[in-house]
């Protein structure tokens, strides 16, 4: 049985690659183009009119 210090590398390109597919896969959640309605509505928020709004300043 091989100690913790002795497999300290292979844990260590084991990180990398898991913070690798971690980063890959949300860039695809966020990127994939079933989410390009909601980020568009999400974008015009600034624009819209808040004076029609109940408490608009």
């Amino acid at each position: 049985m091989t100690s913790l210090i002795e497999s300290l590398p292979l844990l260590r390109s084991l990180w990398v690659v898991w913070f690798f597919v971690l980063f890959v896969g949300m860039l695809w959640f966020v990127l994939r183009p079933s989410r390009k309605t909601y980020y568009e509505a999400q974008a015009d928020i600034p624009f819209r009119d808040t004076d029609s709004a109940p408490g608009g300043r």
